[in-house]
């Protein structure tokens, strides 16, 4: 049995290719364990077979590709990798030089410390600019505040145990969120640090635009929080309605000051209203869990494999 996959999803940056899978050899010739990598073709529109066609010449048997149909995303292609992969634990990285094959010995090192299921590279300081080093700062408070078994420390410089990696080749849901799922399976994970490195080619493709739109929409996907912040407020307004409502007729009784009708109006209104946002926020409370099981949309599918 192979001891490590290592899955490298490939969009655009494919010229750094060969000195990264020639680095990743180099690793595991020096720590005498057997390793394959996996390369995940998520863009067939884009020459990447140029650079990936010799690299499996000249790497038989240590070098597989995926090709999918389209772009599926980087989760949707690292999790297609997962059914490919034969080793005992698989290491995700990206394709862009940002994470060093030096590091890996480290999490392999940090995953024996505790048999942990999955150990996260953890950056030391991050190699993007400001502005989006901040949009994904405040992307990760609004993930701890609404997934709270999502360690806070999640990157896609990961190492994970191949039989929780599988699992997730199950999992259809409305929008892929790897890390999220990972929460969903285990919690026995643990970080170290690593080094971020600056891209060795090209621009990242995760603008702020995008970055926003993914925090938004995992925290609405793999989150109650947005659901239970409405159903919180609706019984903060319905109770608010309701004690009104006591309030007036109570004062209707004793002190009688209230024009003719008012109390009767204010009375049908505050139950109607405490009323109408109570049914709602219980069938927003189960139109999320409808959410959750009927997501059917296929994550990637493979055009072809090599070899």
């Amino acid at each position: 049995m192979i001891a490590y996959s290592v899955i490298i999803p490939v969009y655009k940056t494919t010229a750094h290719l060969p000195v990264l899978v020639q680095a990743i050899r180099d690793v595991f010739l020096k720590l005498n364990r057997s390793f394959e990598v996996i390369l995940v073709n998520d863009n067939p529109d884009y020459p990447n077979h140029l650079v990936i066609d010799p690299l499996l010449t000249a790497y038989p048997g240590q070098l597989h590709c995926i090709t999918l149909t389209r772009n599926y995303g980087q989760h949707n292609a690292i999790i297609c990798g997962f059914g490919k992969a034969s080793g005992e634990f698989v290491i995700t990285m990206d394709d862009d030089g940002q994470h060093r094959p030096e590091d890996i010995p480290v999490l392999i090192e940090q995953q024996a410390t505790a048999n942990y299921d999955v150990v996260y590279g953890k950056y030391e300081t991050r190699r993007h600019s400001l502005l989006r080093n901040f949009s994904s700062s405040a992307i990760k408070l609004l993930c701890k505040i609404g997934i709270p078994d999502l360690h806070p420390d999640y990157t896609s410089f990961r190492l994970i145990r191949t039989g929780i990696a599988k699992e997730m080749l199950s999992m259809n849901n409305s929008y892929t969120f790897l890390d999220g799922y990972i929460s969903w399976i285990t919690t026995h994970v643990s970080s170290v640090n690593v080094k971020h490195l600056e891209r060795q080619e090209g621009v990242s493709n995760y603008t702020i635009g995008k970055l926003l739109s993914h925090g938004i929409t995992i925290l609405f996907t793999f989150s109650a929080l947005p659901i239970r912040l409405v159903t919180y407020l609706s019984l903060l307004i319905c109770s608010s309605a309701f004690t009104y409502a006591l309030y007036v007729l109570i004062r209707k009784e004793v002190l009688n000051d209230f024009q003719q009708g008012f109390p009767t109006m204010a009375i049908f209104l505050a139950f109607g209203m405490g009323l109408i946002l109570l049914t709602l926020s219980i069938i927003g409370e189960y139109v999320f869990r409808v959410h959750l099981k009927t997501t059917r949309k296929p994550n990637f599918i493979i055009k072809n494999t090599q070899p």
